[in-house]
């Protein structure tokens, strides 16, 4: 009795901030992150590395003065790292040391619509929409048209607050707390990846972590949390942290002024 081979699996790595996908019998790898989605064809590999807990799918590059661009996948399980390299490297072309290569990112596509699950954050904003809908509906049939009109000029006070704080608030406290109650590593410099640099340092148990940031050298001054050493800030100057500061004071105000705005009109609404 004879047996033909199995055609190789479909494989979904999930990571931290991407998703990589590899359908059995495509000539590509689909890679959705930063809030696009790119298909990349198998030709444009050079080779698929398997970090311990993630996979960077390298291009290859005809020019050797270039660093090779590298769609990277990081955070997930390490079987399914495992599996998710092989299964795409042994797909890949073969070509010999001396064979022409192309330029990767040209053959490179951006699709249009990114799919895969909503992450929390964009779960908590719908959540937020959603309660800030019903305030206002409720709103305006308490006490009329005007306010289901008004209140919602009165929330991007609170949206707007809330993604300063969120962004800046978060960044600062990272910039303040992290060197003096972390680690400081210097990273290398690894490789370039949609515009930005990818920078690797390793934690006191030897694992390995990224940091994307931008280009400014071959090593990177890093604080990490020693409990969760995937959360690192680069080192931040005086001028930097008084104006993350400042504004982050601006965003606090607008949200609170916001959120009182909102309960005001709301009570206001209610007595008709």
């Amino acid at each position: 009795m004879t047996t033909t081979p199995s055609a190789a699996p479909s494989l979904v790595l999930r990571g931290r901030d991407a998703t990589a996908r590899f359908e059995s019998g495509a000539d590509h790898v689909r890679w959705e992150g930063g809030g696009r989605t790119v298909r990349i064809p198998l030709e444009a590999v050079e080779d698929v590395r398997g970090t311990e807990r993630g996979v960077e799918v390298v291009l290859a590059t005809a020019r050797s003065d270039r660093p090779a661009a590298v769609y990277a996948v990081h955070g997930a399980g390490a079987a399914a790292v495992t599996a998710f390299r092989d299964t795409v490297r042994a797909r890949l072309p073969e070509r010999g040391p001396d064979d022409p290569r192309p330029e990767g990112e040209d053959l490179v596509t951006t699709v249009t619509a990114t799919s895969g699950r909503p992450s929390r954050t964009r779960l908590a904003i719908y959540a937020a929409l959603a309660l800030f809908a019903a305030i206002d509906v409720t709103a305006g049939v308490l006490g009329g048209a005007g306010y289901l009109a008004l209140m919602p000029c009165v929330q991007l006070f609170v949206v707007t607050g809330a993604l300063i704080v969120g962004l800046l608030g978060r960044g600062l406290y990272d910039g303040i707390r992290l060197p003096r109650h972390g680690i400081t590593v210097l990273a290398e410099f690894s490789h370039y990846t949609d515009k930005a640099g990818i920078y690797r340092y390793t934690d006191l148990d030897g694992g390995t972590h990224h940091y994307r940031g931008t280009p400014g050298g071959q090593q990177l001054e890093l604080s990490y949390d020693p409990d969760n050493p995937a959360r690192a800030v680069a080192r931040q100057s005086r001028y930097e942290q008084t104006v993350m500061a400042v504004v982050t004071l601006i965003g606090l105000g607008m949200l609170g002024v916001g959120l009182w705005l909102t309960l005001h009109m709301f009570v206001l609404a209610a007595r008709g």
